[in-house]
């Protein structure tokens, strides 16, 4: 999982010598830039998450099981951008740390819980949006509120389990003072190491590519009902056009005796469905990719990360919390309408309102 890398404090191993200018002007750069960045994420998280926390707020009816995820996923990412995010952005000063070890090394923890509660979370999210568009008859039988809640249960009981290890002596969380920075010593435990790096990075984008594969199976199947290859029939006698045969045809939205209204609307409900989860799989390996490759590489090599690669990783690591509430929230037809009405009142639901019936019509 991501911890807090070296950032602008790594500089601190370069003799500050006046007579550089050059890399004196080049190591304030990286630091002004990775302030202003997780600055502007942190706005931008803060702004994203609590307005789509009060839409579901205003209305209740709103938090179905699968927005019940959602909701989950962003108070996991707001308490990562109130708990976690101003001490990252303490971080990137050179030679400034407010903390001393053990909150240190509680940050760490915390960091590691509400980034495991978010991928658990979308891990969820993905298998729910799975059974709901490919299943949608058994759906409700099987996603139930009372299992909905359980699931939300035991995603946060998970990243308790998967955030303390270094706490128990597995794996070593350690406050470097000479570059004023915590983090965790991942070639200390090997096995830790390969396990967070799976279960943070690898494991749930498999899980993604197999749901997102399967819908997008769905949305083909749909695509060649709606649209069929129109080919020449075979010549046929009289006798035989006259009175054909009747074969029993298969039943259900993929066959071809579905009325064709039906299929349209299932053909542009799979579809966007599959861009909706193509979006979530590309943003998370977009985000999550470069830190835990990153940290992937630093359990086996010795070599240090160069400063700005590091900061850039989590830089790109916080940057999900900003996406989250406009790809799970914002995407959603209902919640942006309610988006939109907190924002700016009456007038932009008004709008919406007929923007809906022009193109529904």
């Amino acid at each position: 999982m991501p911890t807090f890398p070296p950032l602008g404090s790594n500089s601190s191993t370069v003799p500050w010598d006046p007579g550089a200018p050059s890399l004196v002007n080049s190591i304030v750069k990286m630091v002004l830039i990775s302030m202003v960045l997780i600055s502007v994420i942190v706005c931008t998280s803060l702004f994203g998450n609590v307005v789509v926390l009060l839409v579901f707020q205003r209305k209740p009816q709103l938090l179905h099981v699968a927005n019940r995820f959602v909701l989950n996923l962003l108070l996991a990412d707001l308490l990562q951008t109130v708990l976690v995010m101003p001490f990252a952005i303490a971080a990137t000063v050179p030679e400034v740390w407010p903390l001393d070890a053990r909150l240190c090394q509680a940050l760490v923890v915390l960091m590691h819980l509400f980034a495991f509660a978010g991928v658990n979370t979308i891990i969820v999210v993905s298998v729910d949006r799975y059974l709901a568009i490919i299943h949608p008859l058994s759906y409700p039988t099987r996603m139930t509120p009372h299992l909905g809640t359980n699931l939300i249960a035991l995603t946060w009981l998970l990243s308790v389990l998967q955030s303390t290890p270094p706490l128990y002596g597995w794996g070593t969380i350690e406050f470097d003072r000479r570059h004023k920075a915590c983090t965790v010593v991942w070639s200390s435990s090997y096995s830790y190491s390969a396990l967070v790096s799976a279960l943070s990075f690898w494991l749930p984008v498999v899980i993604m590519l197999c749901c997102y594969w399967m819908v997008f199976r769905a949305a083909r199947r749909q695509n060649a009902l709606v649209h069929p290859i129109q080919s020449n029939p075979p010549p046929c006698s009289q006798a035989s056009c006259s009175s054909p045969q009747r074969h029993p045809q298969p039943k259900g939205p993929f066959s071809a005796s579905y009325p064709i209204r039906t299929r349209h609307r299932r053909f542009h409900y799979h579809c966007k469905a599959a861009r909706v989860v193509f979006v979530i799989m590309a943003s998370y390996v977009f985000s999550m990719g470069p830190y835990s490759i990153l940290s992937t590489i630093s359990i086996y090599s010795s070599a240090a990360v160069p400063p700005w690669l590091a900061s850039m990783a989590l830089i790109l690591f916080f940057l999900q919390c900003c996406l989250h509430p406009y790809i799970y929230g914002y995407m959603h037809r209902s919640v942006r309408k309610e988006f939109l009405a907190l924002l700016c009142g009456p007038l932009c639901g008004q709008v919406f309102t007929k923007i809906t019936l022009t193109t529904t019509t």
